[in-house]
């Protein structure tokens, strides 16, 4: 303990109650007084994500055991961006120490900031790591097991105390309430986190009854969620026979652990999402099933109400002797006029034939008299075209032997034989000269 604090506690009166900015005053006096004005800090720049366009550098400096410390450098904005400074470089800062007394926090007050060229920071040694399971293939997506779209157990990887876990068990039972959870809980931040991370996945992989996994916890600094980054976790969630999901931090978070687990989802919000998203559809379509039947039962109970009630009121069942009277009645009114309709039928019918037969003689008639016409008139055309009928009246026809006929006289010369056909019979002549 440095000189001034044995003095300020040589007169400090237990029953003494101190003030926050008294504390902070101690506090500055130590640490102005123990340690040297100024000196060398080394470790990795992790840069503030809101720095925008402040002129004052806000960061932090972390080592590689995880250890950080908040690092102010006034007016230090510019000639970090000429510098080209990323988050992941490891970097010297000069300057002292000192004690934010609004916030009671410790903070370095850096004069000069440069890079370190040739050490190896924690982010290097994250991506060396991610270099090393990508080239066992640890990260191909083709070795991650499918999803289940239906689970009933979900095994949970987080701190009871831990937001993310308060985020996705709300988000879960919201949206199905019937799951079941397992909860194996763990440490989520420092380095003593990552061996009780290891002993919580292999449990839960080992109990067996879990449809998948999941590991999760809410925002933090990169140096909260750098126990994610381990490369035995890694492994182990790669090795693991049940389905993993990570869902660590807020979207611009990405750890070790998000590579090769089974899928990333982000965040807690989004994992439970994507975990009863199939639960979740399937529970609307049965509500929505359900609404129909019962509104389809609902009408249709209406509607034979309806109809039971009309059917109670209908005189045929408040009156049967009646509607069988009606019907009686009805029934031999019906029969009167069937008989005294038959006889008008009747005589119409017959009526109606007398007058058919008598069109059907008219018309045979009818077609008698001109066939009998049409006849006659074939018969005068025949006979004026008979050439017997020309021979009648006097004329003949020579024919020669072979029975043409002769139309001139160089048919027949001198001594031709012909036949001459008259009215009546034929006569043989011979051609003189």
């Amino acid at each position: 303990m440095s000189d001034l604090a044995v003095q300020l506690f040589a007169k400090h009166d237990p029953r003494t109650v101190w003030t926050v900015t008294e504390v902070a005053n101690y506090l500055t006096q130590v640490v102005h007084a123990d340690f040297p004005n100024y000196f060398w800090l080394c470790g990795e720049l992790v840069l503030n994500e809101k720095q925008s366009n402040n002129p004052h550098f806000y960061a932090t400096l972390r080592d590689e055991t995880g250890s950080t410390i908040p690092v102010v450098w006034f007016n230090g904005t510019a000639r970090i961006r000429q510098m080209d400074l990323k988050s992941g470089d490891r970097v010297f800062a000069y300057g002292h120490l000192d004690i934010y007394s609004p916030r009671c926090t410790l903070q370095f007050m850096a004069q000069k900031i440069q890079r370190a060229d040739g050490e190896e920071t924690l982010t290097e040694l994250m991506r060396r790591s991610l270099a090393k399971l990508a080239a066992e293939g640890l990260t191909d997506p083709s070795r991650k097991k499918p999803i289940p779209p239906f689970p009933q157990r979900i095994g949970i990887v987080t701190s009871p105390d831990a937001a993310g876990y308060r985020d996705f068990l709300h988000t879960c039972l919201s949206r199905f309430p019937r799951l079941t959870f397992v909860l194996a809980p763990s440490k989520v931040q420092g380095n003593a986190a990552v061996p009780e991370l290891i002993q919580a996945v292999k449990m839960l992989d080992e109990y067996g009854k879990c449809d998948l996994i999941v590991v999760t916890r809410g925002g933090g600094s990169i140096t909260d969620l750098w126990c994610f980054n381990d490369e035995s976790l890694a492994r182990t969630i790669a090795a693991a026979k049940t389905p993993i999901i990570t869902a660590i931090g807020h979207e611009r978070d990405t750890t070790l652990v998000d590579y090769v687990s089974a899928l990333n989802a982000i965040t807690p919000t989004i994992a439970a999402e994507i975990v009863t998203h199939n639960l979740f559809l399937a529970t609307q379509a049965l509500e929505s099933y359900a609404c129909r039947i019962a509104n389809a039962m609902q009408w249709l109970r209406q509607n034979r109400r309806l109809r039971l009630e009309k059917a109670l009121s209908a005189q045929h069942l408040t009156h049967p002797l009646q509607l069988v009277a009606d019907r009686k009645t009805r029934l031999a009114n019906d029969e009167l006029r069937l008989y005294s309709a038959l006889p008008h039928r009747a005589e119409i019918l017959r009526s109606t034939l007398d007058i058919l037969w008598q069109r059907l003689l008219d018309r045979q008639t009818s077609d008698l008299e001109h066939a009998s016409a049409q006849l006659k008139t074939l018969q005068t055309a025949l006979r004026t075209l008979d050439p017997k009928g020309v021979l009648k009246r006097g004329y003949s026809i020579l024919l020669d032997e072979q029975q043409h006929a002769i139309r001139q006289p160089a048919e027949a010369p001198a001594g031709t034989k012909l036949t001459a056909l008259l009215g009546r019979g034929k006569l043989k002549v011979t051609v003189d000269e």
